[in-house]
């Protein structure tokens, strides 16, 4: 399996109590705590009309037998949340990193990987194993989905042993070859070396605002405290995230025809024209009588 990667890093072998205590105070000092692999499902996100779950799956996604009850789930919480959705302007790739390097250009930042380069010793880079997606609910049965999944497995490459990271993804879409916009940030979560028990599943459903049209998907791995992207992958190197049929739920309703039906008995219209002609018989009879 082909293995995308960008950056190489340095860091010490995860027996070492001194570098494991000096990792756990850079991620207080950041402010941010590290997901285990044991950990549940994560709050629901909206993103410009976009409403996702997500979590660290502890075993392959395609074990996981409760996919079907997560995705009525989200769909609940989605038509619940779909009048709040905003549609306004969605931020871009490009916006999304400006910010992440604005945050890593903290002095704060700086002074914390200054303190972490001191005793490192072992390299490491970061590369994506797989990603795979998956399609749900297609009410109107166009072919055009309205929720979908993006599992991936990433990984850290080194000669070092069980290296462990803290890191968190961006994931975009591009709607037919356009522009990357931003639908999804992870919680931080914990790489261990290259563990196939680290995948990590969004679940996103599309409230409003998606054209019914064909969207490639590309996901940034980011390192805790680092500015730039560590791995990158997309619809370049991956099929599976290339033109994935979907729209916005509000573009999939199910319309139903009202038919209305007047029913006329024949019975009943039959007697009553006879008693009218009747009545109108007798009538003109007892008027040709008196004449």
């Amino acid at each position: 399996m082909k293995q995308y990667s960008n950056r190489t890093s340095k860091a010490q072998p995860s027996f070492n109590a001194v570098n494991m205590g000096l990792g756990l105070c850079i991620a207080c000092a950041l402010g941010v705590s590290s997901m285990s692999v044991n950990s549940a499902e994560m709050a629901v996100s909206q993103v410009g009309g976009a409403i996702s779950q997500a979590r660290q799956l502890t075993e392959p996604a395609s074990a996981d037998n409760k996919t079907q009850m997560r995705v009525a789930e989200l769909h609940q919480q989605a038509t619940l949340l779909t009048g709040k959705a905003q549609t306004g302007p969605q931020a871009t790739r490009e916006q999304r990193m400006a910010v992440h390097q604005k945050a890593a250009a903290t002095s704060a930042s700086q002074q914390q990987r200054a303190l972490a380069q001191q005793n490192q010793v072992v390299y490491y880079n970061f590369s994506f194993y797989d990603a795979q997606t998956q399609l749900f609910e297609d009410y109107d049965y166009d072919g055009f989905y309205q929720t979908f999944s993006v599992t991936f497995d990433a990984d850290i490459n080194s000669s070092g042993g069980e290296v462990q990271a803290d890191v968190f993804a961006e994931l975009y879409l591009s709607q037919n070859g356009g522009p990357w916009i931003h639908y999804y940030s992870t919680d931080v979560f914990t790489l261990t070396a290259d563990s196939s028990f680290d995948d990590y599943e969004v679940l996103t459903t599309l409230a409003n605002g998606y054209q019914t049209d064909h969207y490639d998907v590309l996901i940034d791995l980011y390192e805790v405290g680092y500015a730039d992207p560590v791995a990158t992958i997309s619809s370049d190197d991956l099929d599976s995230l290339y033109a994935l049929p979907l729209e916005s739920a509000d573009r999939d309703a199910v319309y139903v025809e009202e038919v209305y039906v007047e029913e006329v008995h024949g019975g009943a219209l039959g007697w009553s024209m006879l008693s009218l002609l009747g009545a109108f018989a007798w009538g003109r009879r007892s008027f040709m009588n008196k004449k």
